[in-house]
């Protein structure tokens, strides 16, 4: 290699360095060590449950045991639950995900890495958050589902405030998350890898990514509303004012079933990626397996009032959610059945990856015989709150996400650090895992079915109960014990563990064809790939072959003066563009900071605080969201030509724009979760509008929503005359289009102000003004974004021969869009229906 080649490749090493020190390191935006600060800090979070768990076991060792309080137990077992599944669970997978998910489909990094850093921060503040209300003395007790009206303001105190603002942060991480994980699965593939070559792996990830992007939001609305209740006095869930307790109940649920498959799909995306490599064989049924991960997805969103057989619901609809609940079982079984096939007649090594894969088919199967049961209504009926559905949900969980993690720490130790994990302390950890794990929630089976509700802090004699709550006892340290073992023995075999090949395992997928661990910026020369297993399987020998390996071959180190990775096609993965990634940056940070302070401000009262935190947020992510990218004028000239590829992509090409689709799939979930809320409290009340309010005024609002109906259409001609050359009536309409949303806003406002109701008065009211409010502010986000794009057209002689000003342009109509189609939703739903109905 000649000296200039060298000096090329030490600057492009340097280009995907962080910068040194403390500031260097909050400002990372590097994917793998973001997704290995996700891992640990949820690993760290996840010791603190199973330490509240051990606390909760010993109080329920013997009966009438009084090492708890009621209410200490109550504030445990919260903790224990609401650390488990929000602040461990899926955080963790995120992480997982982070960091293998460019490693498994060739990319140097993730879609939007500042999002990432963003993202951390959030997650971390907001379990700090939650945790900080021991310090106040005022620990949340409402358990980890806050149902109301327990989780309300009559009967919690502000310990529940910390849970809703921490949460609401963790939230906000885990959708970012999700959009960061679909958006690059997407369009970051190595070139060559269609959709038919990817890794089941990365199959779950993307089904799960979705899945947190319908799921999560309407729990992030759920607390929103709840702590809007608590500190503003509105009144969603409050009977006395029309409110319906069960509302919460069904958007939590909403989320909360979902959610045991976004733990459950990557849990089987990592056993699909192992069991291959220990068979030394592909797996059985590729095409069947994603279609039962992408059933699973899909009917898991049909199973939400699963949980809610004893609200009193009409009994007909539940029948529905019971066959859902059989067909997503058959789906689990076609994923159990192909794992099986593969290892038949194979010889697996019985490494400890291997046994914890064989603890998860016994466990899980377990799991999901008795998901089956309480599926059937009435048996559910019998069990329902019992210590029977801790054992299910358990059995589920813990077989079905903890045990293959496990096996997926030991088997990918070697990427993440260069060594080898140790056998010896793994077999040790698993059989305290496994035999701990069987004694403390079987005999919980029996210790529900003979009558031990869940959720009390003690039990009489006279139950019969004791000698099996003793056993689960015993079980539970044992089980603590293995997990504590676990960890240590993976943190030491990642100091002090054997070096490792780069290939210790003998794996087909894209991860251990590059250095353990990988060089910082993942590949320096983009793959090419045609296989689902590219290091079993030679790549044909086709013209294809020998242009995307070219591409390949103009990649290689380069470019060295800023981050950049190859963007290829969503479906065949064909190279599209190159593009460009930002470097490390403090803003995200200050960002999330600045989120913080807004979240603290409303736990202290201080609403001018809150607002002041939240708009300096909102400047801040203008600013970052305005930033161009600054390209090396000679370098970027070279590649151009070398690649034949544009260096910036715009439209359905850019990763921006899938970006900002995601944002609108999760606004229109908001709306859609605040529109059925609105329809659901109507339908159980007596009178609507409720209180004897009167009928929403219709002239005033006609006007403003007809002004933002003609904004809507000026922005279809505006598109139009893009797309026919006729680009210099686009400044005069999209000025146009500002003013009619700026018009339509004034109205808006005006008529909000004048309504003769507070939104305090009612439930009715509050979920008016909610919803009218949110248009509103769709709207003036969409006025900011045209206005914003347009000053910025006008700064430039051929503002359209910018691809960033273009794809700019193209979110903004994209934006306003649908911001005059929720605004007219919302007028049809809280103006016009109750006059027609």
């Amino acid at each position: 290699m000649n000296p200039a080649d060298e000096r090329e490749r030490q600057r492009f090493t340097r280009t995907w360095q962080s910068p040194p020190g403390l500031s260097g390191w909050i400002a990372t935006v590097n994917n793998r060590p973001l997704g290995i600060r996700y891992m640990v800090t949820s690993l760290v979070f996840f010791l603190a449950a199973v330490l509240l768990a051990m606390v909760m076991r010993t109080q329920l060792a013997v009966p009438d045991n009084h090492l708890l309080t009621p209410e200490g137990y109550n504030r445990v077992f919260t903790m224990h639950g609401s650390t488990m599944l929000y602040l461990f669970a899926v955080p963790f997978i995120e992480g997982l995900g982070l960091y293998l998910i460019p490693l498994f489909i060739g990319s140097r990094d993730v879609a939007f890495p500042r999002l990432t850093n963003f993202g951390f921060w959030m997650y971390l503040f907001g379990g700090l958050t939650m945790y900080a209300s021991i310090f106040t003395g005022q620990v949340p007790d409402a358990g980890w589902t806050a149902y109301t009206p327990l989780s309300g303001p009559r009967f919690s105190d502000m310990g529940m405030d910390f849970w809703l603002l921490g949460l609401s942060l963790v939230e906000i991480a885990g959708i970012s998350a999700a959009v960061e994980i679909v958006v690059t699965i997407l369009k970051l593939r190595a070139p060559g890898m269609a959709i038919q070559h990817m890794s089941l792996l990365v199959w779950s990830y993307l089904a799960t990514g979705v899945m947190i992007l319908f799921g999560f939001t309407p729990l992030l609305l759920a607390t929103l509303l709840l702590e809007m209740e608590r500190s503003l006095g509105l009144r969603f869930f409050d009977i006395r004012a029309g409110g319906n307790s069960l509302l919460w109940q069904h958007l939590f649920w909403f989320f909360g079933h979902p959610e045991v498959y976004i733990i459950f799909l990557p849990a089987t995306g990592v056993l699909s990626t192992i069991i291959p490599v220990l068979t030394g064989r592909r797996l059985v049924a590729y095409p069947l397996v994603i279609v039962a991960i992408l059933v699973t997805a899909f009917v898991s969103f049909g199973l939400w009032t699963h949980h809610m057989f004893t609200a009193g619901l009409p009994e007909l609809p539940m029948l529905f959610f019971t066959a859902a609940s059989f067909m997503i079982a058959i789906a689990s079984g076609v994923q159990v059945f192909a794992w099986i096939a593969t290892f038949w007649g194979s010889r697996p090594p019985y490494t400890v990856p291997m046994l914890f894969i064989l603890g998860f088919f016994f466990v899980f199967i377990n799991g999901g015989m008795t998901g089956v049961m309480v599926a059937t209504m009435p048996f559910d009926w019998q069990v329902h709150d019992t210590n029977f559905v801790v054992a299910h949900f358990h059995h589920v969980l813990i077989g079905g996400a903890v045990f293959p993690f496990l096996a997926g720490l030991y088997h990918w130790l070697p990427k993440f650090s260069g060594r080898l994990a140790g056998e010896n302390w793994g077999r040790i950890a698993f059989a305290l895992i496994f035999i701990g794990f069987n004694f403390t929630f079987i005999p919980m089976y029996v210790i529900g079915l003979l009558g031990m509700r869940r959720r009390v802090f003690t039990y009489p004699e006279e139950l019969g109960v004791g000698s099996l709550n003793l056993v689960a006892t015993m079980g539970a340290y044992l089980l603590g014990a293995g997990f504590l073992t676990a960890l240590l023995g993976l943190a030491w075999s990642a100091w002090r563990g054997r070096s490792a090949d780069d290939n210790p395992c003998n794996g087909g997928t894209l991860e251990w064809s590059i250095p353990s661990p990988p060089h910082v910026s993942g590949f320096r020369r983009p793959p090419v790939v045609r296989d689902r297993y590219p290091l079993w399987q030679e790549p044909p020998s086709d013209a294809l072959q020998s242009e995307l390996a070219r591409t390949a071959e103009v990649l290689d180190h380069r470019p060295a003066g800023w981050r950049a990775t190859l963007l290829t096609d969503a479906t065949n993965g064909l190279p599209q563009a190159l593009q460009y990634l930002p470097g490390p940056a403090l803003l995200p940070f200050f960002t999330a900071a600045a989120m913080l302070v807004a979240a603290v401000s409303v736990l202290m009262k201080n609403y001018i605080g809150a607002v002041v935190g939240a708009m300096f947020a909102l400047g801040l992510i203008g600013t970052w969201l305005c930033r161009d990218p600054d390209l090396p004028r000679g370098e970027a000239d070279q590649l151009a030509a070398g690649l034949c590829l544009p260096l910036l992509a715009s439209g359905t090409r850019a990763t921006g724009w899938w970006g900002m689709l995601g944002t609108i799939v999760i606004l229109f979930t908001v709306l859609a979760a605040l529109i059925y809320g609105y329809f659901y409290l109507r339908l159980y009340s007596e009178e609507w509008p409720q209180m004897g309010h009167p009928l929403p005024g219709l002239a005033g609002p006609a006007l403003a929503y007809g002004l933002l109906a003609a904004g809507g259409a000026v922005q279809l001609f505006n598109i139009c005359s893009r797309r026919h050359g006729r680009r210099r009536l686009l400044p005069p309409g999209m000025a146009a289009v500002v003013l009619l949303g700026l018009a339509y806003s004034g109205g808006e406002l005006r008529d909000l102000i004048a309504t003769p109701f507070s939104p305090r008065s009612s439930a009715y009211a509050s979920i008016f003004f909610t919803l009218n409010g949110f248009a509103l502010a769709t709207v003036l986000t969409g006025v900011f974004f045209m206005g914003g794009t347009l000053i910025r057209m006008l700064r430039l002689d051929e503002p359209l021969a910018a691809p960033r000003l273009r794809l700019w342009l193209q979110n903004s109509e994209l934006f306003w869009l649908f911001a005059v189609a929720s605004g007219l939703l919302v007028f049809l739903t809280t103006r016009l229906v109750p006059h027609l109905l």
